[in-house]
């Protein structure tokens, strides 16, 4: 816990649109709005004071390619000072506004791997989402990208959107597959307050279809040479994100901008949603001590979601306890079910214990 942190996150919450079903910390682009929020953003920069190597940058969104030429590369000058000899280095991106000027200015300023939204590739449930691209636009940015050098290129995919059945979904996957990109990241249609797509009535779909969207995925991402290496992310061999690891390994983390988050010391921080307060200068909206109880839920319930799983070793020299020992009849039964398994003392989810995690954590939780 006396570690310094070693990843950092840089939220950009301005969108060109906003799609119908976000509830990240965003709102329209405007310039004037983005170059006050760029000087406040330098400002929670500089005071964190990084005196220290970093392991992975993460400029997230919103839309960080919505910010126009001018203002992206005022937030990638803010950003290089910090991102000499840094592992993994992303930056999200739409497909319509990642331009060869900005393709440029990613690779002049250290980036090495790109995100992109694509979320569909049916273009008629483009417009139902509000997005502004077409599966031709995502073919293109990718294209574009590898010409001027980008090896490490990331989508994201949403299941159980309304209009899409299982063969949709399948076409989707295939097209995906086809983009020949390292990295695929699937999320569930998680419909929340004050959304369209909630003001709309449109609904989730049940778990137990879920459930069949996942499988299907996992066995087509799995033909085509992709590990499952995180409950909604799947990655070519050695390409797993280095930056999100840090989450689910429950490691520490800067984060500056709206909304974002932190885990510093003993202490999770949570800054402001509101863009008024933001660019006034007050950041912060809480922060919370880490208990031993809260820090003990937090290692478990995120280093199962991945194939690195739980060690047993470093839980007992972060918490003094025998993992193993005091979990043995639950470790036993889970294991005997199917759902974990134990290799070089690791706990290890198999993709059946990925599947249903909460039930595990909530047993492991209450033993």
């Amino acid at each position: 816990m006396t570690n310094k942190p070693s990843a950092l996150y840089i939220h950009i919450p301005f969108c060109e649109h906003i799609c119908n079903y976000c509830d990240f910390p965003k709102l329209q682009f405007f310039a004037a709005l983005a170059d006050q929020y760029l000087i406040r953003l330098k400002e929670e920069l500089t005071a964190l004071q990084i005196d220290h190597s970093l392991k992975t940058i993460y400029i997230g969104g919103g839309t960080p390619t919505a910010l126009n030429d001018e203002e992206f590369e005022i937030l990638l000058k803010m950003v290089w000072p910090y991102a000499q000899g840094v592992q993994e280095y992303s930056v999200e991106a739409n497909p319509e506004s990642l331009s060869e000027e900005k393709l440029l200015l990613l690779k002049k300023y250290g980036v090495n791997r790109i995100s992109l939204g694509v979320e569909s590739t049916d273009d008629r449930i483009l417009k139902i989402l509000n997005r502004r691209h077409t599966f031709k636009n995502v073919q293109e940015a990718i294209a574009n990208a590898r010409e001027i050098g980008f090896d490490n290129i990331s989508v994201d995919l949403i299941l159980g959107l309304p209009q899409v059945d299982k063969q949709m979904l399948l076409k989707d996957i295939q097209n995906l597959i086809s983009l020949n990109v390292e990295h695929i990241s699937c999320y569930s249609l998680t419909i929340h307050p004050h959304t369209k797509f909630y003001l709309d009535g449109i609904q989730e779909v049940s778990d137990d279809y879920t459930r069949e969207l996942y499988d299907l995925i996992a066995q087509e991402l799995k033909k085509a040479g992709f590990i499952h290496y995180e409950v909604s992310n799947w990655a070519k061999p050695g390409r797993f994100s280095e930056h999100n690891l840090t989450y689910w390994k429950d490691n520490q983390y800067y984060g500056i901008g709206l909304g974002a988050s932190a885990f510093k010391g003993k202490y999770r921080y949570k800054n402001t949603n509101s863009i008024t307060e933001y660019n006034a200068g007050r950041f912060l909206k809480s922060k919370e001590l880490v208990t031993y109880d809260d820090d003990k839920t937090y290692y478990i319930m995120l280093s199962l979601r991945t194939i690195f799983g739980l060690s047993f070793d470093e839980y007992e020299k972060r918490f003094g306890e025998d993992f193993e020992k005091n979990h043995k009849e639950s470790i036993a039964r889970f294991v005997k079910e199917g759902l974990l398994k134990v290799e070089n003392r690791h706990l290890i989810p198999t993709y059946e214990g990925m599947m249903i995690l909460d039930t595990i954590i909530v047993q492991f939780m209450s033993d």
